[in-house]
């Protein structure tokens, strides 16, 4: 075909498939990758709850030639010691403004700047609004290499139980536009508006995947397609045939790994919706497929400040639970990070977060109480009633581990070690999967996995960090380094290097800067510039 005859077809099918955005998108990936345009640098946040318990998470030794400790043990049995940097002791303990542990420590983790106000009409006045953009979105708005994607960026969340009714603890990503909020002070403050995560693992499914569909994206029309256990593709069939005979030879081996992707994220999360059998594969992880309701577990808005009674004498009522939660917070885990996964792979967008549970949660996990394995305690809950002594809160700052932990601290690092297993999980798809371009996701995407305080205790240093792939961009993995108070900025501003930020980029508008009041660093050794 001429490039005269090739444009005339080529507009003629981006006519006929109309608002079908991800129709446009898979072509543009195709004739990019035929130009040899083959980058798709990517960045997503992870994170996890209540920090850490300190002897059970720093490795022995430095740098290369590190023991691995055993919460960390998860990530290497998989095979990603080479993909993992290894961070002990940052802080952002001077960054000032007001806020609780867990709140503020979200905030100022995601945004790096002060906050100046809490919420008014809370049951604590300790929910702080966020003054700046995210990282996600700042690292968003000044790489050029992480936009131009049909979505901008997704936001997760597994679970959003806790103790109060606040923002801040339940929210990752924070927007440059700004919204009014009441405050503590009773007058009206320009926030940065809260991007609040989604629940539903079909919800961002649909998001993603329902404008691969010819004219305006019909949900309803999703959900009969599912129904009647037929793909989404099953609606496009006549304009990915057209697409076939217009993308460059060369690439219709890519066009076939779009799809491929899009159908295994229809088994993976839609139950499957190709799939007659109707039966989940068994890398969900589940008996039976979830349908299009699948969520995790909802607040029902009520105050639930009810684990003062966690101690012994009180039988400990005030951490339990009737039924535990680790089945179902795991299906809607695997369920969201499917469907990341294959816009990762796709080239849908390039910028997400992705959050385990808020740091004051109330997941309930079952088989991990060590006197009683049929006792069921929820997570938060129990993190503020550890007990003092070498086997309680001084394990929190010691170097070893303790002769005789107590059995708060035992359960506290058996949650921890449940969610690195899983995420470890999820990382490893990552590195055992290339996207459309041909690119190693894990290589080619940049995983910072972060908590909001040091420990459960509330101090926010030192913290505990990992960060995941990148090393296609310059990341640095296969180390651990202590960075002895140091500030959690510098680690954004070492990932901001994998996509070419520099300290002027970061601070070029008000909003940005606010981040970037002291001169970042970068931390040695964590990234290097990779080969042009």
């Amino acid at each position: 075909m001429s490039f005269i005859n090739y444009r005339f077809a080529r507009r003629s099918f981006l006519r006929s498939i109309g608002a079908a955005v991800g129709l446009r998108t898979i072509l543009r990936n195709l004739e990019a990758s035929a130009q040899g345009v083959m980058k798709a640098p990517r960045l997503v946040v992870t994170h996890r709850p209540i920090g850490t318990v300190r002897p059970y998470w720093v490795p022995t030794g430095s740098g290369t030639n590190y023991t691995v400790s055993p919460l960390l043990k998860p990530f290497t049995d998989k095979g990603l010691r080479a993909d993992m940097a290894i961070l002990f002791g940052l802080s952002t303990q001077p960054i000032p403004g007001p806020g609780g542990g867990h709140e503020k420590g979200t905030v100022t983790m995601m945004t790096g700047a002060a906050t100046r106000y809490t919420r008014a009409g809370q049951a604590e006045q300790d929910d702080p609004c966020a003054d700046a953009p995210s990282m996600d979105q700042v690292f968003l708005a000044k790489a050029a290499a992480l936009q131009g994607r049909p979505v901008k960026s997704l936001q997760f969340l597994c679970d959003d139980r806790i103790d109060f009714q606040e923002v801040s603890t339940r929210c990752l990503s924070y927007d440059y536009a700004k919204q009014a909020v009441s405050v503590v002070n009773g007058s009206n403050y320009q926030e940065a508006k809260p991007m609040r995560p989604e629940m539903r693992p079909y919800n961002v499914y649909t998001r993603v995947f329902g404008n691969i569909m010819p004219g305006d994206p019909n949900i309803a029309a999703i959900n009969r397609a599912r129904a009647n256990k037929k793909s989404m593709l099953d609606f496009s069939r006549r304009e990915i045939a057209r697409m076939r005979s217009l993308c460059p030879a060369s690439e219709k081996v890519r066009l076939d790994a779009h799809l491929a992707a899009i159908q295994q994220v229809e088994v993976e999360v839609g139950g499957p919706i190709t799939d007659p059998s109707g039966q989940t594969p068994s890398s969900c992880g589940i008996a039976t497929p979830p349908d299009m309701n699948l969520v995790g577990g909802i607040d029902n808005n009520a105050s639930h400040d009810n684990y003062r009674n966690c101690t012994a004498q009180d039988n400990f009522s005030g951490c339990t639970a009737m039924t535990s939660d680790q089945a179902k917070h795991e299906q809607v885990a695997r369920a969201h990070w499917a469907v990341l996964k294959a816009a990762l792979k796709c080239d849908f967008t390039r910028v997400a977060t992705f959050q385990l549970s808020p740091g004051t949660n109330h997941v309930a996990f079952g088989g991990y109480w060590p006197s009683n394995p049929n006792a069921i305690y929820m997570h938060h809950p129990v993190s503020h009633n550890i007990p003092p002594g070498a086997g309680g809160v001084d394990a929190f700052f010691a170097t070893a581990i303790p002769t005789n932990p107590s059995e708060h601290l035992r359960f506290l690092v058996g949650i921890e070690t449940w969610y690195n297993t899983l995420m470890a999980d999820f990382f490893a798809q990552l590195k055992a999967e290339t996207d459309v371009y041909g690119n190693n996701l894990l290589d080619s995407t940049v995983i910072p996995y972060v908590t909001e305080v040091a420990h459960a205790n509330h101090a926010w240093n030192p913290l505990p960090v990992c960060i995941f792939g990148g090393k296609a961009l310059g990341m640095v993995g296969g180390q651990f380094i202590n960075v002895n108070d140091r500030s959690h900025n510098d680690m954004w501003y070492s990932c901001a290097r994998a996509f070419g930020l520099s300290t002027t980029e970061l601070r070029s508008d008000a909003e940005s800067a606010k981040a970037w009041s002291g001169t970042p660093t970068l931390i040695n050794g964590l990234w290097v510039a990779p080969p042009a």
